[in-house]
């Protein structure tokens, strides 16, 4: 592989940041989901309660009490709304992003590991300049990161471990597909491995988030993650993304 300009980041600091980074963001995409169910029934409380209150010849305590809880409703709502921008917050807005040079920044995280395993690292790119594609280059690197950390768990014990990257280009969006040479995914659990902390690797080795992650990650940029279900050998992922016009 060619060498890369970007610099060596230490190992350690690289994957640690990385766990940190799955754990932020599988929970900020769970509390999205909380908060929207959360404020619909604060809604339904609240719209009762308020009807309650407005109620013809109410009792006066039934009156204050009912308007007690609209705005108790009212103050957890504003909690959820605060929440709700928390978890905004992991979404990094779009960037064009050069994705051989997010590749290449990869490769230059992994080289240490990928070195002292002796696992072969080939870029394969259908064009010597791939066009740029449209995600936050952060979210591309975490992506690009679990991807490649999926494929070296894959390949322990496994005689002439190799990762190939294929770029390519069509219909105005980039394919990254990453592949490796392991034992592949049993079709008894393809249809688990992008649930959150699903995970076939070592007790401790993995959390079973990087997967969940990325897919998370490329669907909040406008692009798809796939496992693909072919007849070679290994495991072999498909980032999609929308090519920056």
């Amino acid at each position: 592989m060619a060498e890369s300009s970007t610099a060596l980041v230490p190992h350690a600091w690289a994957v640690d940041d990385l766990v940190r980074i799955n754990r932020w963001v599988l929970v900020s995409s769970v509390l999205r989901g909380t908060v929207h169910s959360v404020n619909n029934i604060l809604q339904t409380i609240g719209g009762q309660a308020e009807m309650l209150g407005q109620r013809p010849g109410g009792d006066d305590d039934v009156r204050r009490r009912a308007e007690r809880i609209v705005a108790q409703t009212g103050r957890a709502a504003g909690y959820m709304r605060e929440l709700s921008a928390v978890g905004r917050a992991a979404v990094e807005s779009a960037d064009r992003v050069d994705v051989r040079h997010g590749v290449d920044r990869a490769f230059a995280l992994r080289e240490h590991d990928l070195m002292k395993n002796s696992v072969a690292f080939e870029v394969l790119a259908e064009t010597e300049r791939m066009p740029a594609c449209r995600i936050g280059p952060q979210a591309l690197a975490v992506v690009l990161l679990n991807l490649m950390l999926n494929a070296e768990q894959a390949l322990a014990r496994v005689p002439d471990p190799r990762i190939r990257v294929r770029l390519t280009h069509a219909s105005g969006r980039i394919s990254v597909v990453v592949h490796d040479n392991g034992p592949g995914v049993s079709h008894d659990i393809r249809a688990h491995i992008f649930e959150p902390f699903f995970t076939t690797g070592r007790s401790g080795a993995t959390l079973g988030l990087g997967l969940p992650v990325a897919r998370y990650l490329a669907e909040q940029h406008a692009g798809r993650l796939a496992l693909v279900e072919d007849s070679s050998p290994g495991a072999r992922f498909e980032l999609t993304l929308p090519a920056a016009g």
